[in-house]
C-alpha cells in the first residue's frame, strides 16, 4: 500500500476518536489546547525535527552543543507564557500552593539553587525553565472546574493521535518509526516517539487508561466503543516486535493494571486498601533501592536479586547500565552531598562520562532517574524527592474520600513512575513525557483555590 494512502487510512481512527468526544459531551475548554499541545510534543520528537522532516527551512544552528535548539526554545518558552497567562485570568495563587505543597516547592528552589555550581549555568537555567514551563502546563491542567476529566483529556488527546501514527510509522514511514542497531541487524520500533522505551511508556500508558475507559462504559457501547480499537493498538505497539519489545515497559504495564484493578476492587474496604498502596509503594522504592544499590556492588548472578533479574528477561548488567552508572559514580562522587548542579551533564559531548566520545551516538541519560538525581543534585535532592513522593501518596489517600477515581489513577501513575525510574530516567526532565505526568500527580491545587477560579469565571 502507498505510504500517502496509508496515511490517509490511519486518519479515519483519529476522525472518529475526536467525534465520539464531541458526541458525547466530553470536556473540550480551549484551555486545554496548550497543555496537549505540549503534551503530544514531549511525548514524541521536538518541532525542529518534525519541522525539518517536512523540508521547512530552519535558522542555522550552532556548533556549540550548550546553545540547543532556537525553535525549540522559542516554542517551550511560549507555551510557558501563555500558561502563565491562563493562570492570572484565573487569578491563581502561587503562595497557596507552595504551602500546600511543601516539599515539591523544596525540591524546585533547591535546583534552581544548584544551578549556582553548574559547570554549564546557562544550560542549566534553560533546562530548569522548561521545567517550570511543565509545572505551569499541569497546572493548567489541574485548575479546571474538573480536574479529572481534564486530566484524562489531555492524555486521551495525545493518545488518540500518538498511538495509531505510531503504528502507521513503523509500518510505512519506517525512517521515522524504526531504528536500527549498530551492525544494521537488529530493528526496534519508535513509532513517532524517540525511542522504543519512550513508546513502549505511551503504549502502558494507552492500555492502563482504555482498559479503564472500556470497563466504566461497557454497557453502554460494547463492541462499539472506539476505544477498543485504540487499546488493541496499545497492545500492539506494547508488543513490539522481535528487539522492539521493551521488558519494562511490559512489565510496568502488567504492573500498572494490576495495582489499577486492586485499587478498584478494595473500594469499599478503606483500610485494607490504605494497606495495599501503601505496600505496592514500599515494594516499588525497595526495589529501587536495590537496583541503585546493584550499581555499586554488582551482585552475582546466583545471588537472589540476580535470579529476580534474570527471571524478568534481563542480564545482570541491566542491558549494561551498571557500566554507565559506574561512571556516574565517579563523577557524583566529586560533590556527593550538593551534585554537580541540576541540568550541568548530558549536553552531547561537551559534558558526559568520557567513553562517550567514542560512540556513535550521544548518551543522554544514566538510564535510572533515581542516580541521575544524585548525579545533579547530591544526596539533597534525593532526599527531596523522596519526600516529595511519601507526601504525594499520603495526599491522594486522603483524596480517596474526594475524589476516588481520580486518586485511583494518580496513584497507579506514581506506582508506575516509580519503577520506569529504576531502569529509565524521567525525572528533572521538563522535556520528557512522564515528568509532565508526574506533575499532574503530584501537585496538590486545594479544592478551595479551584472553586475560587471557577467563581471568578462564573462572575465574568
Amino acid at each position: 500500500m502507498p505510504p500517502q494512502l496509508a496515511f490517509l487510512i490511519y486518519l479515519v481512527p483519529i476522525y472518529f476518536a475526536f467525534r465520539s468526544d464531541r458526541i458525547n459531551g466530553r470536556l473540550s475548554p480551549k484551555a486545554l489546547f496548550w497543555p496537549s499541545l505540549w503534551y503530544m510534543v514531549v511525548a514524541s520528537h521536538v518541532i525542529g525535527y518534525w519541522l525539518d522532516l517536512w523540508g521547512i527551512p530552519l535558522p542555522n544552528g550552532s556548533d556549540d552543543q550548550t546553545d540547543g535548539s532556537i525553535i525549540d526554545r522559542y516554542f517551550f518558552a511560549a507555551l510557558t507564557v501563555i500558561g502563565f497567562w491562563i493562570l492570572s485570568r484565573r487569578r491563581f495563587s502561587w503562595g497557596v500552593l507552595f504551602r500546600n505543597n511543601p516539599w515539591l516547592t523544596m525540591l524546585l528552589a533547591y535546583m534552581a539553587a544548584s544551578i549556582l555550581w553548574s559547570q554549564y549555568p546557562y544550560v542549566s537555567l534553560k533546562r530548569y525553565i522548561k521545567v517550570i514551563g511543565s509545572i505551569v502546563m499541569a497546572l493548567v491542567v489541574l485548575t479546571e472546574e474538573r480536574p479529572r476529566e481534564a486530566v484524562f483529556t489531555v492524555i486521551r488527546r495525545c493518545l488518540y493521535i500518538h498511538l495509531p501514527m505510531s503504528i502507521l510509522c513503523t509500518r510505512y514511514y519506517r525512517d521515522i518509526g524504526v531504528s536500527y542497531s549498530f551492525s544494521g541487524s537488529g530493528q526496534e520500533w519508535q513509532g513517532i516517539s524517540t525511542s522504543k522505551n519512550t513508546l513502549g511508556q505511551i503504549a502502558m500508558l494507552g492500555v492502563v487508561y482504555f482498559s479503564w475507559e472500556l470497563k466504566k462504559n461497557w454497557s453502554k457501547y460494547r463492541w462499539k466503543n472506539i476505544h477498543l480499537l485504540y487499546l488493541l493498538m496499545a497492545l500492539y505497539l506494547l508488543k513490539g516486535q522481535g528487539d522492539s519489545v521493551s521488558m519494562t515497559s511490559v512489565s510496568v504495564g502488567a504492573i500498572a493494571l494490576l495495582v489499577f484493578v486492586r485499587i478498584q476492587a478494595l473500594r469499599e474496604r478503606p483500610q485494607a486498601l490504605r494497606s495495599f498502596v501503601w505496600m505496592s509503594f514500599s515494594v516499588m522504592l525497595a526495589l529501587a533501592t536495590l537496583v541503585v544499590v546493584h550499581g555499586v556492588v554488582m551482585f552475582s548472578e546466583d545471588s537472589f536479586f540476580g535470579i529476580l533479574i534474570t527471571k524478568f528477561g534481563r542480564d545482570i548488567t541491566l542491558t549494561d547500565r551498571t557500566n554507565i552508572w559506574h561512571d556516574v559514580f565517579s563523577v557524583a562522587s566529586a560533590n556527593p552531598i550538593f551534585g554537580i548542579g541540576f541540568g550541568g551533564f548530558w549536553i552531547g559531548r561537551v559534558a558526559n562520562i568520557p567513553w562517550a566520545a567514542q560512540l556513535t551516538w550521544v548518551l543522554g541519560q544514566a538510564h535510572s532517574g533515581y542516580i541521575d538525581t544524585y548525579l545533579q543534585t547530591g544526596f539533597v535532592g534525593v532526599f527531596l524527592l523522596i519526600g516529595v513522593l511519601f507526601s504525594t501518596l499520603r495526599q491522594l489517600i486522603n483524596a480517596f474520600a474526594v475524589d476516588f477515581d481520580f486518586s485511583c489513577f494518580r496513584i497507579t501513575m506514581l506506582v508506575t513512575i516509580i519503577f520506569v525510574n529504576i531502569t529509565e530516567s524521567t525525572f528533572l526532565r521538563g522535556d520528557h513525557q512522564f515528568w509532565f505526568i508526574t506533575m499532574l500527580v503530584c501537585w496538590l491545587v486545594p479544592g478551595h483555590q479551584r472553586d475560587k477560579i471557577v467563581g471568578d469565571n462564573e462572575n465574568r
